[in-house]
């Protein structure tokens, strides 16, 4: 065989591995994602990319700048709208009429209880009654006698005396009967004060109950509540009574409440230096719970006013703080951005945006590191 036959033989079978090799290269399932369209500042994914799930984007609205950092508050129920039921008398419980989240009026049966001293007050009564009636014919009589000379003066005052001591005494037995909230036999009605629902129950049926013991029953009205505020020393110099405080709740981070300052501590506490304040609360739709924790600020309307941002829509980058303003569907702008205030979760941009933007909260993050090619 010549060289040429070889060298050609040689380039026929290069050629026919490389076909097989081909051959044997199946085509992606799917083509690859097209990347993000990236400018300086701007970044545009197309509709339907799988990266729009995890950015988030709100309306940013303006509102008063608070005049305070953000404080240590707690919801509790309002006290002037509270009745704490408890048991006069010892018993034992044998009917429960009211039960958490119910419902119920002032003075409405919550529960009954057959206690022995309903049966002793009872009885003290018609006693009482007895030698009421007794001592008024007695001093009837020695008025009679008195007046034909038959007593001295002496005897008829001492009945007179005898008669007010048994009517104070049948006064007594009676309002005993009455403010034990007797009901029909032995049995003792435990009831509230005021109108409002059943927030808490620590009774149950067959319980013995001692005399005192409680509170059984918390009747509150839970649409409206106080806000309990710890203002550092500081800062109780701008509170003043009237004036709207702001707050938010871990349960509803994207909420934002409001209450009206009535009260202000007139000690500062020596541990931790701060002033207790007291707001009254709105709470329409029962979404906030006594004993919920929150985060309040101060917040008075002297015509300064801001955009407020969750603190998940600003980044730093060197010396500048920067948001994601949202031009259209999938389109995104890095914009420059002013802080006025900062808090735990929410702050306050002075320039930069304008009321009624639409900005990114969470995701935030994720774009500028695809911005910058991350």
């Amino acid at each position: 065989m010549t060289m040429a036959n070889t060298l050609g033989s040689g380039r026929a079978i290069a050629a026919l591995a490389s076909l097989a090799l081909l051959s044997g290269c199946g085509k992606p399932d799917t083509p690859p994602a097209a990347p993000a369209a990236k400018a300086t500042d701007l970044i545009t994914y197309a509709k339907g990319a799988p990266e729009l799930d995890s950015i988030q984007t709100l309306v940013a609205s303006s509102s008063p700048l608070p005049i305070s950092d953000d404080m240590n508050a707690r919801l509790g129920v309002d006290e002037s709208e509270t009745s704490r039921v408890g048991a006069p008398i010892a018993g034992r419980v044998t009917r429960l009429l009211a039960d958490i989240g119910q419902a119920v009026r002032a003075g409405q049966p919550l529960a009954y209880l057959d206690a022995p001293d309903i049966g002793q007050a009872r009885a003290d009564l018609l006693k009482a009654r007895a030698d009421n009636d007794r001592k008024a014919r007695e001093m009837d009589r020695s008025r009679l006698l008195y007046s034909g000379g038959a007593i001295a003066r002496r005897d008829l005052e001492g009945a007179q005396a005898d008669a007010a001591a048994s009517s104070a005494e049948l006064e007594r037995a009676r309002l005993r009967l009455g403010n034990l909230g007797a009901g029909s036999g032995d049995s003792l009605a435990l009831t509230s004060t005021v109108s409002g629902y059943v927030v808490d129950r620590q009774i149950n049926p067959g319980q013995q109950i001692t005399a005192g013991q409680g509170p059984l029953f918390t009747v509150t009205d839970p649409k409206k509540l106080w806000l309990t505020v710890d203002v550092p020393e500081t800062s109780v110099s701008r509170a003043r009574v009237g004036e709207m405080i702001e707050f938010d709740v871990p349960a509803f981070p994207d909420r934002r409440f409001q209450g009206r300052i009535t009260q202000i501590g007139l000690a500062v506490d020596p541990g931790t230096r701060r002033v207790q304040v007291r707001a009254e609360v709105s709470n329409p739709d029962l979404a906030l719970k006594p004993e919920m924790y929150a985060r309040a600020r101060l917040v008075t309307d002297d015509g300064r006013r801001a955009i407020k941002v969750p603190n998940a829509a600003l980044f730093e980058q060197g010396m500048q703080t920067y948001l994601f303003r949202v031009e259209a569907p999938g389109r995104f702008r890095r914009v420059p951005v002013k802080v006025g205030e900062r808090g735990d979760s929410v702050s306050y941009v002075l320039e930069g945006i304008k009321d009624g933007d639409r900005i990114v909260g969470e995701g935030a993050l994720l774009l500028n590191a695809q911005l910058a090619g991350d």
